[in-house]
């Protein structure tokens, strides 16, 4: 989208009788949900993706069910608009939905300010789930800023900016070291994670599913999977094996971190789409509702179905490992 060239759009025409109110109202609805602006009267307009397009497509066939009728239209010109005017209307709505975040972000901030200075007694576990609630929020609107919308940015750098002050805090109520100062197991470097064995414990779950994933597309492309009963795994030393999702492993649970948390820190990947998994997998994995991330409960579901298939133990890693794999993809897309 970022070659104004190469831009191609949606127009959706639709009419639907004054009464009910709430035919009109439904299919309104459904165009702000997923982002479209308003040209004129019941003209609404989309940068062109196979989802957007798809999605249009369901509305116009929902249309004659609401006595109504419709006209989709696939473009790369509409006169006498130019892309940069179009794009300025898209980030002119979103703006207006950021300015809501924003409110939120001043009244967090505040929050934040009376725990420091002890004006009030608010736990940061629920400053956290507040703070999930916040990006959530932002994250909505996010997925509708097609252009990246300079409020946009500067909103995404103050909640990281939030984020890293509610860690802090974290760190001094427990009296430990801050997060991100975990070290690597026996004084490995990191360039020698390469085409090694990982063992764990059988019957995979979602914290070995997703830390396999994240081993294998990010620290060790050439990585096999082995499982092992956890007596075995317990002071295991082999320079070509290293364990994880085990006790006393060389990557496991550290404090209130699950596995999968100690892996991005340990190698420092910080990306946005792995942070937002880590919020998934910590949710289902330690169940303290740190994150309050909406769609860890059917992720779960999903994960016990495979788990619970007559599957061996490499399969049932390979399928929960897909799973993240399409995810991460499903999350990043956007961005």
């Amino acid at each position: 989208m970022e070659d104004m060239g190469q831009l191609e759009w949606l127009l959706f025409f639709y009419s639907i009788p004054a009464t009910p109110v709430n035919s009109r109202v439904k299919i309104w609805r459904k165009l702000i949900k997923i982002g479209a602006v308003q040209l004129k009267g019941g003209v609404y307009i989309l940068p062109y993706t196979e989802e957007y397009h798809e999605a249009l497509q369901w509305m116009l066939a929902e249309l004659p069910g609401l006595k109504g009728e419709g006209l989709l239209i696939k473009t790369d010109n509409i006169e006498p608009l130019q892309p940069k005017g179009i794009i300025a209307l898209f980030n002119e709505q979103r703006d207006q939905e950021y300015q809501k975040i924003a409110k939120k972000i001043d009244e967090f901030t505040g929050r934040i300010r009376n725990l420091r200075i002890g004006g009030k007694n608010i736990k940061s576990t629920s400053l956290f789930r507040q703070y999930e609630k916040l990006q959530s929020d932002f994250q909505l609107v996010q997925q509708r800023d097609f252009f990246q919308s300079e409020m946009g940015r500067n909103l995404e750098m103050q909640i990281k900016a939030l984020r890293k002050q509610l860690e802090e805090l974290t760190a001094v109520e427990k009296g430990q070291k801050r997060p991100g100062s975990t070290e690597l197991p026996n004084g490995r470097n990191i360039a020698n994670f390469a085409g090694l064995v990982w063992l764990t414990r059988k019957r995979p779950f979602v914290d070995r599913m997703a830390s396999a994933w994240l081993i294998r597309r990010f620290i060790d492309a050439q990585a096999t999977f082995a499982f092992r009963d956890e007596a075995e795994l317990m002071g295991l030393k082999d320079e070509q094996a290293v364990s994880y999702d085990v006790r006393n492993g060389d990557f496991t649970h550290i404090d209130d971190l699950c596995t999968f948390e100690v892996l991005l820190k340990s190698f420092g990947l910080a990306e946005k789409g792995l942070t937002y998994l880590a919020g998934i997998v910590h949710d289902i994995d330690i169940k303290d509702g740190k994150f309050a991330v909406h769609e860890a409960h059917v992720i779960e579901m999903i994960i016990k179905g495979i788990r619970n298939r007559a599957l061996s133990d490499s399969e049932t890693l390979e399928q929960g490992m897909a799973i993240f794999e399409a995810l991460y993809l499903s999350i990043t897309e956007k961005h």
